[in-house]
């Protein structure tokens, strides 16, 4: 992907949407990283209790996910009728091929009181919610997957079109979601994670969490995604999924490392993947640090672009060794004149990969 592609300006305009909630709301706890910060996090938003799970589904249904008397599979897209004012929801959902997916599963660690915690429960498909059972999220490679599933079907083989609105899976391997969801998963668990890891699976959570990360931020909160935990907060003493509030939590609670190292080649071993990491700060102002990892030697251009996809500036442009780089872009263009404020993209292109991450700008 080049970075003046449709699919480059079209994230723009979700990107826009968040402008505002960006630029006014507060850290949180914004002096904390690390083990600090996720004390703190458990502390101020772990909910002392939840519904029953019967209540927390009959919520869902009747209330979170209900839109226009409709509730819809997070993974496929797959719709069924239900009346908000219903008076068994549980059973009319389930009758018509809906029940409720704990994205951290019960086997794992999703019991008492997590087992009802709303913030990590998704209305989904029955035979879906079957095939994910308790597998770990990952990106599956299209040779690999074994069933592609979508709307009320599932078939075999690669689909040619609408391959993005597909959940994946890699049977008794991986599970990868369709793509407008794998965010919403990241944030659920790296919520569920933080609030619960006195019984959540260790292990379960370490061989995801990279992977989560770069969906955290490959597909970024939405104002549906927003209103959902405030609505879900509502019930659950007011607390809602804090990595939703504040997108920075997940770097600097997880990644701390990615925030304070040092602006050159931070790594003594080779990365298991290429990817592009968040800059940090973000919004910021005069200057944000971008970190990447390279898991091979290549040649690397880095360059920041405008709204309109202009190139602003080439940060990098040459041969690199394999390893995990930051660098910092100062908001100015290629004549050393300072940008004004604006939403801009980081553009890291190795070979014939490349990969985008919106920045905002504010002077």
């Amino acid at each position: 992907m080049s970075c003046t592609t449709p699919k480059f300006v079209m994230r723009i305009s979700l990107i826009l949407l968040l402008v505002s909630s960006l630029s006014l709301a507060d850290p949180i706890f914004p002096d904390l990283q690390g083990q600090a910060l996720l004390d703190a996090l458990e502390s101020a938003y772990r909910p002392t209790s939840t519904l029953s799970y019967n209540e927390a589904r009959d919520v869902l249904y009747t209330i979170i996910d209900n839109h226009n008397d409709h509730l819809t599979c997070v993974y496929t897209g797959f719709e069924i009728y239900l009346d908000h004012n219903s008076s068994n929801p549980r059973s009319e959902a389930y009758e018509r091929g809906i029940n409720c997916e704990h994205t951290w599963p019960q086997s794992l660690g999703a019991t008492g009181q997590a087992k009802s915690d709303m913030h990590h429960l998704y209305p989904t498909r029955i035979d879906v919610n079957a095939a994910r059972g308790s597998l770990p999220f990952d990106d599956i490679p299209d040779n690999w997957t074994d069933r592609w599933w979508r709307l009320d079907y599932h078939q075999g083989s690669i689909p040619g079109s609408y391959i993005d609105e597909y959940s994946e899976e890699d049977t008794n391997t991986d599970f990868e979601p369709r793509e407008d969801h794998k965010g919403n998963v990241a944030r659920s668990m790296f919520y569920f994670y933080t609030m619960y890891h006195d019984q959540a699976d260790d292990t379960f959570f370490e061989i995801q969490r990279d992977r989560l990360r770069l969906w955290h931020y490959e597909d970024p909160v939405d104002p549906a995604e927003i209103d959902r935990t405030w609505q879900i907060a509502s019930y659950q003493q007011n607390r809602p999924n804090p990595f939703i509030i504040d997108t920075t939590l997940v770097l600097r609670a997880y990644f701390p490392e990615l925030v304070s190292v040092p602006l050159e080649n931070a790594s003594v071993s080779t990365p298991q993947m290429t990817s592009l990491h968040p800059n940090y700060p973000n919004p910021f102002n005069p200057q944000t640090t971008l970190a990447f990892d390279l898991a091979t030697d290549s040649h690397v251009t880095f360059s920041i672009y405008d709204m309109q996809g202009q190139l602003v500036k080439t940060l990098i442009d040459a041969a690199c060794t394999a390893g995990s780089y930051q660098v910092l872009w100062d908001g100015t263009d290629d004549r050393d004149t300072a940008v004004s404020s604006g939403i801009y993209w980081g553009c890291l292109t190795t070979g014939e990969q490349t990969q985008t991450q919106s920045m905002v700008l504010l002077r």
